[in-house]
Parts: C-alpha cells; structure tokens; sequence
C-alpha cells in the first residue's frame, strides 16, 4: 500500500515538478498539477493566468516553480473575494481527474512509476487535515481519499491502455 506522497512516491503529488509540462483548460503551460488544479478555480482569465504563472523566488534569486507558490496565491485570490466557477464543488474530481490523466500521459517517466504501482492501493495520506483528496491521519481511514482513486482510476487506463503515454 502507497500511504503517502512522498519520498520514493513524491511523484504522485500535485506539488511534484513535471518534465514535461502540462496545460491547464485554458490552455496555459505550467509546472505542476497543482498549477492547473489552482488555476481552474477560476473563470476570469486575468485570475487564471496569475495563478498559473505563479512562481516563488528562492532566497538565492533562483526562481522556483512550485505547486505551494499556485496554491498560496490562489487562496489569496479567494481571500479577496476573487469569482471561483459556481460549479466548482461539483466539478473538482472531474477537473482532478483530467488534470492528473494528463501529468501522467505527458509524463511516461512517472506514468512508468505509477503503471509498476500493480494493483497497490494508493492513499493520499497527509497531516493537514485534508479528508476530501486524502486521509488525516495517515494509515487511518479517516478520509475519502479522493486523490488516491484518481491515481488508481489512471493507472487501470494506462495499463490498459499504454499507448496513451506520449513519448517523445
């Protein structure tokens, strides 16, 4: 059982630096899930943008393209009264899920991790109390670990279906 994503299985995270990047559904390229994930919260292309661009500046001026930097900013934008898509709590696992299906056919290095995962069960499980996408704390069942079955809902397709994976 994967318990958690990190270490050998931070690959598995939204916060998880891709190769190769992705788009988010309007069409801008960003570093990690977690970028589109944010940047989906909002219909306003202005908002949109900002947080799909979002990156942090390390203390030695190298800039680092960082999932907490589009989480963060998104939650700022929220804090401010920022329009999130009406639909949005309907709509997020199925937002999730397209965005994970495409860190993963973009990515066959991960999508090669994920795929020799087997049958594995996969749990987000974390410390930060998020029981939606995850389980709090882990190895309890306190959760619906939402996250976890998209990974695992991914990794029945590719398997199925490998050819799916772009590899360039």
């Amino acid at each position: 059982m994967i318990e958690r994503f990190r270490g050998p299985n931070f690959y598995l995270s939204n916060m998880y630096p891709l190769d190769t990047w992705i788009k988010t559904d309007q069409g801008i390229l960003v570093p990690t899930s977690e970028h589109a994930y944010q940047a989906a919260k909002f219909l306003d292309p202005r908002i949109h943008k900002l947080v799909a661009r979002t990156r942090r500046m390390l203390g030695d001026e190298r800039i680092r393209a960082d999932g907490i930097a589009a989480k963060e900013i998104a939650e700022v934008c929220e804090g401010f009264g920022m329009e999130l898509r009406p639909d949005w709590e309907v709509a997020k696992r199925g937002i999730m899920l397209e965005i994970v299906r495409r860190k993963f056919i973009h990515n066959p290095d991960i999508a090669e991790k994920l795929m020799n995962t087997d049958n594995e069960e996969i749990v987000e499980g974390n410390d930060w109390g998020d029981r939606y996408w995850g389980v709090d704390p882990i190895g309890s069942d306190n959760g619906e670990n939402h996250l976890g079955r998209i990974h695992m809902q991914i990794r029945n397709e590719l398997q199925k279906n490998p050819d799916q994976i772009i590899r360039v």
